[in-house]
Protein backbone atom coordinates (compact mmCIF):
# COMPACT_ATOMS: atom_id res chain seq x y z
CA UNK A 1 0.00 0.00 0.00
CA UNK A 2 1.02 3.59 -0.89
CA UNK A 3 1.34 4.91 2.93
CA UNK A 4 3.86 1.76 3.31
CA UNK A 5 5.63 2.44 0.62
CA UNK A 6 6.39 6.48 2.27
CA UNK A 7 7.40 4.65 5.61
CA UNK A 8 10.10 2.80 3.44
CA UNK A 9 10.99 6.41 1.83
CA UNK A 10 11.05 8.10 5.60
CA UNK A 11 13.19 5.45 7.36
CA UNK A 12 15.72 5.18 4.15
CA UNK A 13 16.21 9.33 4.13
CA UNK A 14 16.87 9.38 7.55
CA UNK A 15 20.47 8.03 6.86
CA UNK A 16 21.07 11.31 5.11
CA UNK A 17 18.42 13.55 5.92
CA UNK A 18 19.15 17.09 7.17
CA UNK A 19 18.52 17.99 11.00
CA UNK A 20 15.03 18.98 11.59
CA UNK A 21 13.02 16.76 8.82
CA UNK A 22 10.13 15.13 9.49
CA UNK A 23 9.36 11.74 8.89
CA UNK A 24 5.78 10.61 8.01
CA UNK A 25 3.32 10.21 10.93
CA UNK A 26 -0.03 9.00 11.88
CA UNK A 27 -2.85 10.99 14.07
CA UNK A 28 -3.81 14.51 14.43
CA UNK A 29 -6.82 16.86 12.98
CA UNK A 30 -6.19 18.25 9.71
CA UNK A 31 -7.95 22.19 9.68
CA UNK A 32 -9.27 23.16 6.67
CA UNK A 33 -11.09 26.00 5.09
CA UNK A 34 -13.13 27.04 2.49
CA UNK A 35 -15.63 29.40 1.26
CA UNK A 36 -18.75 27.56 -0.14
CA UNK A 37 -21.61 27.01 2.43
CA UNK A 38 -23.37 24.08 1.55
CA UNK A 39 -26.22 22.51 2.97
CA UNK A 40 -26.03 19.45 1.71
CA UNK A 41 -22.59 17.42 0.67
CA UNK A 42 -23.11 17.14 -3.27
CA UNK A 43 -21.82 18.77 -6.34
CA UNK A 44 -23.75 22.11 -6.40
CA UNK A 45 -26.24 23.08 -9.55
CA UNK A 46 -25.61 26.01 -10.59
CA UNK A 47 -23.13 27.45 -8.27
CA UNK A 48 -20.15 29.23 -8.72
CA UNK A 49 -16.68 27.16 -9.50
CA UNK A 50 -15.32 27.75 -5.84
CA UNK A 51 -18.61 25.83 -5.20
CA UNK A 52 -18.01 23.18 -7.57
CA UNK A 53 -14.04 22.87 -6.57
CA UNK A 54 -15.06 22.57 -3.00
CA UNK A 55 -17.40 20.26 -3.56
CA UNK A 56 -15.14 17.34 -5.62
CA UNK A 57 -12.78 18.16 -3.22
CA UNK A 58 -15.22 16.96 -0.46
CA UNK A 59 -16.34 14.43 -2.56
CA UNK A 60 -13.30 12.90 -3.29
CA UNK A 61 -12.12 12.23 0.33
CA UNK A 62 -15.74 10.18 1.37
CA UNK A 63 -15.77 8.63 -2.57
CA UNK A 64 -13.63 6.88 -5.44
CA UNK A 65 -14.24 6.75 -8.90
CA UNK A 66 -13.78 3.67 -11.05
CA UNK A 67 -10.73 5.60 -12.88
CA UNK A 68 -8.82 8.36 -12.13
CA UNK A 69 -7.58 10.51 -15.30
CA UNK A 70 -3.90 12.00 -14.72
CA UNK A 71 -2.82 15.44 -15.89
CA UNK A 72 -1.59 13.29 -19.47
CA UNK A 73 -5.02 12.27 -19.63
CA UNK A 74 -4.25 9.34 -19.33
CA UNK A 75 -6.96 6.58 -17.03
CA UNK A 76 -5.18 5.39 -13.82
CA UNK A 77 -6.91 2.36 -11.87
CA UNK A 78 -8.60 3.20 -8.80
CA UNK A 79 -11.64 0.76 -7.91
CA UNK A 80 -11.17 -0.63 -11.36
CA UNK A 81 -8.64 -2.59 -11.69
CA UNK A 82 -8.62 -3.18 -15.70
CA UNK A 83 -10.48 -2.28 -18.12
CA UNK A 84 -10.90 -2.79 -22.02
CA UNK A 85 -13.76 -2.21 -24.90
CA UNK A 86 -14.74 -3.21 -28.05
CA UNK A 87 -13.78 -1.69 -31.45
CA UNK A 88 -16.31 0.87 -31.13
CA UNK A 89 -16.13 1.76 -28.30
CA UNK A 90 -19.45 0.97 -27.58
CA UNK A 91 -19.06 -1.84 -24.68
CA UNK A 92 -16.44 -1.32 -22.16
CA UNK A 93 -15.64 -4.25 -19.48
CA UNK A 94 -14.30 -3.18 -16.03
CA UNK A 95 -12.61 -5.57 -13.72
CA UNK A 96 -13.08 -4.21 -10.34
CA UNK A 97 -11.24 -3.88 -7.17
CA UNK A 98 -11.85 -7.00 -4.53
CA UNK A 99 -12.67 -6.55 -0.67
CA UNK A 100 -13.40 -2.84 -1.00
CA UNK A 101 -15.80 -1.59 1.44
CA UNK A 102 -18.47 1.21 1.71
CA UNK A 103 -17.88 3.14 5.35
CA UNK A 104 -21.19 1.51 6.60
CA UNK A 105 -19.30 -1.81 6.79
CA UNK A 106 -21.34 -3.40 3.30
CA UNK A 107 -19.08 -4.29 0.69
CA UNK A 108 -18.95 -2.62 -2.51
CA UNK A 109 -20.16 -5.72 -4.78
CA UNK A 110 -20.19 -5.11 -8.19
CA UNK A 111 -24.13 -5.79 -8.33
CA UNK A 112 -24.16 -2.55 -6.14
CA UNK A 113 -22.01 0.25 -8.34
CA UNK A 114 -23.34 -1.46 -11.25
CA UNK A 115 -26.91 -0.29 -9.65
CA UNK A 116 -25.29 3.46 -8.54
CA UNK A 117 -23.83 3.86 -12.06
CA UNK A 118 -27.07 2.50 -14.10
CA UNK A 119 -29.28 4.77 -11.94
CA UNK A 120 -27.25 8.06 -12.70
CA UNK A 121 -27.09 7.01 -16.54
CA UNK A 122 -30.23 6.12 -18.43
CA UNK A 123 -28.29 5.99 -21.62
CA UNK A 124 -26.33 3.35 -20.86
CA UNK A 125 -26.94 -0.44 -20.19
CA UNK A 126 -24.96 -1.52 -17.06
CA UNK A 127 -24.36 -4.98 -16.01
CA UNK A 128 -23.08 -7.28 -13.30
CA UNK A 129 -20.67 -10.20 -14.35
CA UNK A 130 -18.78 -12.21 -11.74
CA UNK A 131 -16.23 -9.36 -10.78
CA UNK A 132 -16.28 -7.05 -13.67
CA UNK A 133 -19.17 -4.80 -14.59
CA UNK A 134 -19.87 -3.73 -18.56
CA UNK A 135 -21.08 -0.53 -19.76
CA UNK A 136 -22.54 -0.98 -22.78
CA UNK A 137 -24.33 2.35 -25.26
CA UNK A 138 -26.28 2.34 -28.91
CA UNK A 139 -23.30 5.22 -29.63
CA UNK A 140 -19.36 5.41 -29.34
CA UNK A 141 -18.19 6.01 -26.08
CA UNK A 142 -14.47 7.00 -26.62
CA UNK A 143 -13.96 9.10 -23.89
CA UNK A 144 -16.35 7.10 -21.20
CA UNK A 145 -13.16 7.04 -19.20
CA UNK A 146 -12.90 10.78 -18.39
CA UNK A 147 -16.38 10.59 -17.88
CA UNK A 148 -16.35 7.89 -15.39
CA UNK A 149 -13.35 9.70 -13.40
CA UNK A 150 -15.57 13.27 -13.01
CA UNK A 151 -16.88 13.74 -9.47
CA UNK A 152 -20.37 13.01 -10.36
CA UNK A 153 -20.11 9.94 -11.19
CA UNK A 154 -18.04 9.22 -7.53
CA UNK A 155 -19.16 5.85 -6.40
CA UNK A 156 -21.18 6.75 -3.22
CA UNK A 157 -24.25 5.39 -1.48
CA UNK A 158 -26.58 7.95 0.80
CA UNK A 159 -27.70 7.11 4.30
CA UNK A 160 -30.73 7.14 5.79
CA UNK A 161 -30.35 11.07 6.90
CA UNK A 162 -28.78 12.03 3.18
CA UNK A 163 -25.57 11.78 3.92
CA UNK A 164 -22.74 10.39 1.64
CA UNK A 165 -21.32 6.65 2.12
CA UNK A 166 -18.17 6.03 -0.06
CA UNK A 167 -15.06 3.77 -0.21
CA UNK A 168 -12.80 6.39 0.01
CA UNK A 169 -9.89 7.67 2.43
CA UNK A 170 -12.38 9.74 4.90
CA UNK A 171 -16.09 8.80 6.22
CA UNK A 172 -18.38 11.59 7.41
CA UNK A 173 -18.36 12.10 11.35
CA UNK A 174 -20.26 15.21 11.56
CA UNK A 175 -21.84 17.64 9.31
CA UNK A 176 -23.51 21.12 10.11
CA UNK A 177 -25.12 21.88 6.80
CA UNK A 178 -22.86 25.75 6.26
CA UNK A 179 -20.77 25.55 8.88
CA UNK A 180 -18.61 22.64 9.60
CA UNK A 181 -17.60 19.27 8.46
CA UNK A 182 -16.01 16.74 10.40
CA UNK A 183 -14.36 13.89 8.57
CA UNK A 184 -12.74 10.51 10.09
CA UNK A 185 -9.98 8.14 8.66
CA UNK A 186 -11.19 5.23 7.26
CA UNK A 187 -9.12 2.37 8.90
CA UNK A 188 -10.48 -0.38 6.16
CA UNK A 189 -9.21 1.81 3.21
CA UNK A 190 -8.26 -0.15 0.25
CA UNK A 191 -5.77 2.09 -0.28
CA UNK A 192 -4.58 1.86 3.33
CA UNK A 193 -5.36 3.92 6.08
CA UNK A 194 -5.16 7.69 5.97
CA UNK A 195 -2.23 9.75 8.22
CA UNK A 196 -4.87 12.12 9.71
CA UNK A 197 -7.01 10.66 11.64
CA UNK A 198 -9.22 13.45 10.59
CA UNK A 199 -10.02 16.00 8.92
CA UNK A 200 -12.25 19.38 10.17
CA UNK A 201 -13.86 21.59 7.42
CA UNK A 202 -14.70 25.05 8.30
CA UNK A 203 -17.32 26.37 5.59
CA UNK A 204 -18.29 29.78 4.23
CA UNK A 205 -15.41 31.38 4.92
CA UNK A 206 -14.19 34.16 2.72
CA UNK A 207 -10.63 34.35 1.31
CA UNK A 208 -9.16 37.33 3.30
CA UNK A 209 -10.35 35.36 6.82
CA UNK A 210 -9.18 32.24 5.74
CA UNK A 211 -5.54 34.24 4.87
CA UNK A 212 -5.97 35.99 8.27
CA UNK A 213 -6.40 32.45 9.92
CA UNK A 214 -3.43 30.87 8.19
CA UNK A 215 -1.46 33.43 9.28
CA UNK A 216 -2.28 33.12 13.07
CA UNK A 217 -1.76 29.49 12.70
CA UNK A 218 -5.17 28.58 13.28
CA UNK A 219 -5.66 26.33 10.05
CA UNK A 220 -3.67 24.29 7.98
CA UNK A 221 -5.03 24.50 4.95
CA UNK A 222 -6.85 27.33 2.71
CA UNK A 223 -8.19 28.35 -0.68
CA UNK A 224 -6.47 31.41 -1.83
CA UNK A 225 -6.41 33.74 -4.87
CA UNK A 226 -3.62 32.50 -7.59
CA UNK A 227 -2.20 36.13 -7.53
CA UNK A 228 -0.96 35.54 -3.57
CA UNK A 229 2.27 33.05 -5.38
CA UNK A 230 3.15 37.12 -7.08
CA UNK A 231 2.51 38.35 -3.82
CA UNK A 232 4.09 35.77 -1.44
CA UNK A 233 7.83 36.07 -3.37
CA UNK A 234 6.89 32.41 -5.00
CA UNK A 235 6.93 30.60 -1.18
CA UNK A 236 6.17 27.04 -1.61
CA UNK A 237 3.79 26.95 0.73
CA UNK A 238 1.20 28.55 -1.76
CA UNK A 239 0.49 26.29 -4.51
CA UNK A 240 -1.55 26.75 -8.01
CA UNK A 241 -3.14 24.32 -10.52
CA UNK A 242 -2.42 24.28 -14.49
CA UNK A 243 -5.12 26.76 -15.95
CA UNK A 244 -8.60 24.73 -15.29
CA UNK A 245 -11.69 27.37 -15.32
CA UNK A 246 -12.57 29.68 -18.15
CA UNK A 247 -13.80 33.34 -18.38
CA UNK A 248 -15.35 34.17 -21.41
CA UNK A 249 -18.58 36.22 -22.69
CA UNK A 250 -21.50 34.71 -23.49
CA UNK A 251 -24.22 35.77 -26.10
CA UNK A 252 -27.58 34.48 -24.74
CA UNK A 253 -30.12 33.31 -27.63
CA UNK A 254 -31.72 36.99 -27.01
CA UNK A 255 -29.49 38.81 -26.88
CA UNK A 256 -29.98 42.00 -29.28
CA UNK A 257 -26.20 41.01 -30.63
CA UNK A 258 -27.84 38.77 -33.25
CA UNK A 259 -25.71 40.08 -36.34
CA UNK A 260 -22.56 38.00 -36.06
CA UNK A 261 -20.42 40.76 -37.31
CA UNK A 262 -21.01 42.41 -33.69
CA UNK A 263 -20.14 39.69 -31.54
CA UNK A 264 -16.96 39.13 -34.02
CA UNK A 265 -15.59 42.66 -33.69
CA UNK A 266 -16.41 42.86 -29.91
CA UNK A 267 -14.01 39.86 -29.99
CA UNK A 268 -11.27 41.95 -31.85
CA UNK A 269 -11.70 44.78 -29.82
CA UNK A 270 -10.84 43.27 -26.41
CA UNK A 271 -7.38 44.15 -25.47
CA UNK A 272 -7.10 41.12 -22.97
CA UNK A 273 -3.29 41.57 -21.78
CA UNK A 274 -3.83 44.41 -19.31
CA UNK A 275 -6.89 42.99 -17.95
CA UNK A 276 -5.01 39.93 -16.99
CA UNK A 277 -1.53 41.94 -16.10
CA UNK A 278 -3.38 44.71 -13.51
CA UNK A 279 -6.50 43.38 -12.63
CA UNK A 280 -6.05 39.59 -12.49
CA UNK A 281 -2.52 40.58 -11.27
CA UNK A 282 -0.87 38.23 -13.43
CA UNK A 283 -2.53 34.97 -12.71
CA UNK A 284 -3.85 33.10 -16.17
CA UNK A 285 -3.34 33.19 -19.39
CA UNK A 286 -4.79 35.31 -22.14
CA UNK A 287 -7.14 33.23 -24.37
CA UNK A 288 -9.05 32.71 -27.65
CA UNK A 289 -9.17 29.54 -27.36
CA UNK A 290 -12.31 27.12 -25.12
CA UNK A 291 -9.54 24.81 -23.83
CA UNK A 292 -6.05 25.66 -22.30
CA UNK A 293 -3.11 24.97 -23.99
CA UNK A 294 -1.63 22.35 -21.85
CA UNK A 295 -3.93 20.53 -22.96
CA UNK A 296 -3.84 21.07 -26.35
CA UNK A 297 -1.05 22.18 -27.94
CA UNK A 298 -3.06 24.44 -30.11
CA UNK A 299 -4.61 27.44 -28.25
CA UNK A 300 -2.29 29.95 -29.58
CA UNK A 301 -3.35 29.25 -33.03
CA UNK A 302 -6.49 31.23 -31.86
CA UNK A 303 -5.21 35.17 -31.83
CA UNK A 304 -5.61 37.41 -28.44
CA UNK A 305 -3.89 40.49 -29.42
CA UNK A 306 -6.77 43.63 -29.76
CA UNK A 307 -6.87 44.38 -33.58
CA UNK A 308 -9.21 47.50 -33.44
CA UNK A 309 -8.65 48.04 -37.37
CA UNK A 310 -10.03 44.72 -38.05
CA UNK A 311 -12.78 45.21 -36.15
CA UNK A 312 -14.10 48.12 -37.47
CA UNK A 313 -13.82 46.48 -41.07
CA UNK A 314 -15.99 43.73 -39.49
CA UNK A 315 -18.60 46.26 -38.04
CA UNK A 316 -18.89 48.12 -41.64
CA UNK A 317 -22.27 48.36 -42.66
CA UNK A 318 -23.66 46.47 -39.61
CA UNK A 319 -26.43 47.91 -37.23
CA UNK A 320 -25.20 48.24 -33.77
CA UNK A 321 -27.67 48.73 -30.87
CA UNK A 322 -26.31 49.35 -27.59
CA UNK A 323 -26.43 46.03 -25.28
CA UNK A 324 -25.99 45.14 -21.67
CA UNK A 325 -23.34 43.73 -19.90
CA UNK A 326 -24.06 41.27 -16.91
CA UNK A 327 -21.58 39.66 -14.76
CA UNK A 328 -21.35 37.29 -11.36
CA UNK A 329 -22.05 39.44 -8.29
CA UNK A 330 -20.36 36.74 -6.91
CA UNK A 331 -16.89 36.49 -8.52
CA UNK A 332 -14.45 39.91 -6.46
CA UNK A 333 -12.84 40.62 -10.13
CA UNK A 334 -16.21 40.26 -12.30
CA UNK A 335 -17.40 44.17 -12.12
CA UNK A 336 -13.86 45.72 -12.85
CA UNK A 337 -12.94 43.31 -15.53
CA UNK A 338 -16.75 44.30 -16.98
CA UNK A 339 -16.17 47.61 -17.37
CA UNK A 340 -12.56 47.16 -18.92
CA UNK A 341 -14.59 45.38 -21.52
CA UNK A 342 -17.15 47.93 -21.95
CA UNK A 343 -14.17 50.76 -22.43
CA UNK A 344 -12.31 48.46 -25.09
CA UNK A 345 -15.90 48.49 -26.69
CA UNK A 346 -16.35 51.98 -26.53
CA UNK A 347 -13.24 52.27 -29.25
CA UNK A 348 -15.37 50.52 -32.13
CA UNK A 349 -18.55 52.33 -31.44
CA UNK A 350 -20.30 49.89 -29.79
CA UNK A 351 -21.70 50.86 -26.46
CA UNK A 352 -21.69 47.93 -23.56
CA UNK A 353 -24.20 48.93 -20.28
CA UNK A 354 -22.81 46.69 -17.47
CA UNK A 355 -25.43 46.59 -15.25
CA UNK A 356 -26.59 43.60 -13.24
CA UNK A 357 -30.60 44.24 -13.83
CA UNK A 358 -32.87 43.45 -16.71
CA UNK A 359 -32.10 41.32 -19.28
CA UNK A 360 -28.37 40.89 -20.32
CA UNK A 361 -27.43 40.40 -24.00
CA UNK A 362 -24.39 39.39 -23.21
CA UNK A 363 -22.37 37.59 -19.59
CA UNK A 364 -19.16 37.85 -18.02
CA UNK A 365 -18.63 33.86 -16.95
CA UNK A 366 -16.55 32.16 -15.05
CA UNK A 367 -16.71 27.69 -15.62
CA UNK A 368 -14.97 24.85 -14.23
CA UNK A 369 -12.80 22.93 -16.89
CA UNK A 370 -13.25 20.00 -15.07
CA UNK A 371 -11.25 17.13 -16.62
CA UNK A 372 -7.53 17.14 -18.44
CA UNK A 373 -9.15 14.86 -20.99
CA UNK A 374 -9.58 17.46 -24.05
CA UNK A 375 -12.58 15.64 -25.55
CA UNK A 376 -14.47 15.51 -22.57
CA UNK A 377 -13.73 19.11 -21.03
CA UNK A 378 -14.61 20.06 -24.75
CA UNK A 379 -18.32 18.75 -24.22
CA UNK A 380 -18.38 19.80 -20.57
CA UNK A 381 -17.42 23.23 -21.05
CA UNK A 382 -19.60 23.67 -24.19
CA UNK A 383 -22.69 21.83 -22.18
CA UNK A 384 -21.89 25.28 -19.50
CA UNK A 385 -21.49 27.71 -21.63
CA UNK A 386 -24.31 26.95 -23.78
CA UNK A 387 -23.22 26.14 -27.08
CA UNK A 388 -24.53 23.12 -29.09
CA UNK A 389 -22.30 20.17 -28.44
CA UNK A 390 -19.13 19.54 -30.43
CA UNK A 391 -19.12 17.09 -33.06
CA UNK A 392 -15.79 14.89 -32.77
CA UNK A 393 -15.36 12.71 -35.74
CA UNK A 394 -12.41 11.23 -34.03
CA UNK A 395 -9.61 11.68 -30.84
CA UNK A 396 -7.08 13.15 -32.99
CA UNK A 397 -5.47 16.82 -32.31
CA UNK A 398 -6.69 17.27 -35.93
CA UNK A 399 -10.16 16.70 -34.94
CA UNK A 400 -10.35 17.91 -31.72
CA UNK A 401 -8.95 21.83 -33.16
CA UNK A 402 -11.95 21.43 -35.89
CA UNK A 403 -14.87 20.90 -33.24
CA UNK A 404 -13.32 23.96 -31.02
CA UNK A 405 -13.02 25.96 -33.84
CA UNK A 406 -16.44 25.00 -35.33
CA UNK A 407 -17.83 26.44 -32.23
CA UNK A 408 -16.30 29.40 -31.83
CA UNK A 409 -16.91 30.34 -35.37
CA UNK A 410 -19.95 31.28 -34.29
CA UNK A 411 -19.22 34.25 -31.95
CA UNK A 412 -21.29 33.18 -29.36
CA UNK A 413 -19.05 32.93 -27.30
CA UNK A 414 -16.02 35.03 -26.51
CA UNK A 415 -12.89 33.12 -24.64
CA UNK A 416 -10.89 35.67 -22.23
CA UNK A 417 -8.69 33.88 -20.11
CA UNK A 418 -7.58 30.34 -18.98
CA UNK A 419 -7.26 30.93 -15.11
CA UNK A 420 -5.75 28.28 -12.59
CA UNK A 421 -6.86 27.91 -8.95
CA UNK A 422 -4.41 28.08 -5.85
CA UNK A 423 -3.96 26.85 -2.29
CA UNK A 424 -1.84 27.99 0.84
CA UNK A 425 -0.55 25.12 3.55
CA UNK A 426 0.43 26.15 6.95
CA UNK A 427 3.69 25.04 8.62
CA UNK A 428 2.55 21.83 9.86
CA UNK A 429 1.51 20.03 7.16
CA UNK A 430 3.53 18.00 5.50
CA UNK A 431 3.59 16.27 2.15
CA UNK A 432 1.22 18.79 0.65
CA UNK A 433 1.16 18.02 -3.20
CA UNK A 434 -1.99 19.12 -4.88
CA UNK A 435 -2.49 17.80 -8.16
CA UNK A 436 -1.82 19.93 -11.42
CA UNK A 437 -5.43 19.71 -12.03
CA UNK A 438 -6.71 21.50 -8.35
CA UNK A 439 -7.23 18.37 -7.10
CA UNK A 440 -6.72 17.54 -3.75
CA UNK A 441 -4.93 14.34 -1.80
CA UNK A 442 -5.38 14.69 2.26
CA UNK A 443 -4.76 11.16 2.67
CA UNK A 444 -1.01 11.26 2.08
CA UNK A 445 -0.29 14.32 4.08
CA UNK A 446 0.86 14.05 7.78
CA UNK A 447 1.27 16.97 10.39
CA UNK A 448 3.93 17.60 12.34
CA UNK A 449 5.10 15.94 15.33
CA UNK A 450 3.63 18.93 17.69
CA UNK A 451 0.37 18.80 16.04
CA UNK A 452 -3.05 18.85 17.95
Amino acid sequence: MRRIAFLFLAAASLLGAAEGATRPRYGGTVRVMLQSAPTSLELPAGGTPADYWDAARILSMIADNLVEIDTAGHAQPALALSWQSDMNGKRWQFTLRRGVKFHDGTAALPATITQILGERHSDWTVRTAGDSLTVESESPMPSLLAELALPRNAILKRSASGLPVGTGAFRVADFQPGKLLKLAANEESWAGRPFADAIEIELGKSQRDQAIALELTKTDLIETPPQAITANGGAQRVRASLPVELMALVFPSSSKAQDARVREALALAIDRKPIQSVLLKGAGEPAASILPNWMTGYSRVFPVQANLQRARVVLAGSRQPALTLSYDPRDPQAQLIAERIALNAREIDVTLQVSLSGVADVTLTRIVLPSSDSATCLREAALELGMTQPLLHGNSVEDLYSSERALLDLHNVIPLFHLPIATAAGARLRNWQPGRTGNWNLSDVWLEADSR
